[in-house]
């Protein structure tokens, strides 16, 4: 079944299943607090997520927080049809999918939100959408609550656009369906590409925007593309139109873009000198880095910046490396900057935090640490979150321990039944981790992997594998390469059994 053709929207094409991570209300808890914003509750608090396609990450995060309650709200009803398959699986009793446009939602229907989140969502639709959208945003948020938006952003878009225009141009004239119509656009392109067409030779961006294309494929092309509207915006428009209805800018994800010694070039970090005004920092600061895609947290009501609450986060936060058990990077490398995790403080910080997650204020009191006092200690803890080498979590973490013969279980039963549905129709595997409150996406190996070591007995692992290489849909790749021998395939996967995965609670 595909939804009927509507003449604003694509939707006879379902979009691309994947997690977004950014949407992790423990991430956008942390970008609130590491720029002085007091953030939403951490477990029991309202979400909507606002374009949810295929519930993927609504789901998952529903899965994630128990004690939370969820919304998906998506126009196209294969979305949310998929959306319900994936929630009943678990079961989750915490969540539930409307199919709605957002000028349609009644918001008498809703409950008050902490978490509003809407990926890759005001681009892509008309200015009555865009309107609904901050209307219901400025009437459901609580208090303090937190709006995440992204969205095609000026500088960055403006030499790749024509690109846009290429393929929209040859799509018109093709016959199909959306994915049909965007085969042949994205096929004109490349042939004037590799033909060596002046605007690709001399416009780098467009060449490597059309090779990400191809890595994604024709569903993301049709709803990246070929929308009727299609509008890159400059955060300053997008922060106008926020404030007029009371939510204001917090902060932008990745993290490391709050900080300007992080995310501007060193080369002209003097030009800003002086500029105080966080909308005119953002408005320089994306053509000092060409930024094309924003990704925004803003906040409702005008709330005030304070030292209090990144330091009342910090202190109160547990702290784990991203893969339990795991060493901690030492260094992040960022666009423009290294951050290097060098010196006495972290060669005592790090295997404190490698033993299991903890707070700045119990890192600062162990004896290794208590030398360097409660402020260093939470400065080096802040930097390490701001290059993601290490991540916020909801209770300790333990490695598992190893087994010889006997299978792991996967305690949570939407797990479960995400790996099997994942692996059975050969779509994206994410899984909830209710110790570090986000999801976990995993690569194709990893999935087979940890069903492997979770379903299969040992004796029957290999002729599970060769069944399953053997199967006329299944398609392999690691590290961007596509493995298409059997033989290699199912050496590649019990391999992976081999070398062990992540175990998500």
């Amino acid at each position: 079944m595909t939804s009927a053709a509507r003449p604003d929207y694509v939707t006879d094409v379902t979009y691309v299943r994947c997690f977004e991570h950014d949407l992790s209300p423990s991430r956008l808890r942390l970008a609130a607090a590491l720029n002085g914003f007091t953030p939403p509750p951490a477990e029991d608090f309202d979400y909507c997520e606002l374009g949810s396609a295929h519930g993927d990450t609504t789901a998952t995060l529903a899965a994630a927080y128990p004690k939370a309650r969820f919304v998906g709200v998506d126009l196209n009803a294969d979305h949310i049809a998929s959306a319900n398959r994936l929630a009943s699986g678990g079961p989750l009793t915490n969540i539930r999918f409307l199919e709605k446009d957002f000028e349609d939602l009644e918001r008498a229907d809703l409950p008050d939100f902490d978490f509003i989140t809407a990926h890759g969502v005001l681009s892509w639709v008309g200015p009555s959408k865009r309107k609904a959208l901050l209307e219901l945003a400025a009437a459901k948020l609580k208090p303090g609550g937190i709006l995440h938006v992204s969205y095609n952003a000026l500088p960055g878009w403006a030499s790749v656009e024509p690109l846009r225009q290429l393929i929209v141009g040859r799509a018109a004239l093709a016959t199909g369906d959306s994915r049909d119509r965007a085969r042949e656009g994205v096929l004109l392109a490349k042939q004037m590409s590799d033909l060596g067409a002046e605007y690709f030779t001399s416009n780098p961006a467009a060449r490597a925007m059309l090779e990400k294309m191809e890595k994604l494929g024709l569903s993301y092309v049709a709803h990246e593309y070929l929308h009727a509207y299609w509008v890159p915006m400059y955060f300053a428009q997008v922060a106008s139109e926020m404030a007029a209805g009371g939510l204001y800018f917090v902060g932008q994800l990745p993290l490391y873009l709050n900080y300007r010694d992080l995310a501007v070039p060193a080369k002209l970090q003097a030009m800003f000198a002086g500029v105080e005004d966080r909308v005119a920092f953002e408005s320089l600061k994306d053509f000092a880095i060409n930024e094309y895609f924003r990704r925004d947290v803003f906040i409702k009501g005008r709330a005030h910046r304070t030292g209090d609450a990144l330091q009342t986060y910090l202190d109160t936060t547990l702290f784990g490396g991203p893969t339990s058990g795991d060493p901690i990077a030492r260094e992040a490398v960022l666009p423009h900057h290294t951050l290097r995790y060098a010196g006495a403080i972290f060669d005592a910080l790090l295997p404190a935090i490698e033993e299991g997650a903890a707070s700045v204020a119990s890192l600062a009191a162990r004896p290794e640490l208590l030398g360097f006092g409660l402020a260093r200690v939470r400065d080096a803890v802040m930097r390490l979150a701001l290059g993601e080498a290490i991540i916020p979590v909801l209770e300790p973490t333990h490695k598992a321990a190893a087994k010889e013969d006997a299978l792991y279980r996967l305690a949570s039963s939407y797990n479960r039944a995400a790996l099997r549905g994942g692996l059975e129709h050969d779509t994206p595997v994410a899984l909830a981790s209710t110790t570090a409150g986000t999801g976990l996406e995993l690569s194709s190996v990893d999935a087979v992997a940890l069903f492997l070591l979770t379903e299969v007995p040992n004796e029957q692992r290999a002729a599970w594998v060769r069944s399953r290489c053997g199967r006329e849909s299944f398609r392999l790749t690691v590290l961007g390469r596509a493995i298409h021998d059997q033989d290699e395939q199912v050496h590649v996967l019990l391999e992976g059994v081999e070398l062990g995965v992540l175990l998500p609670t």
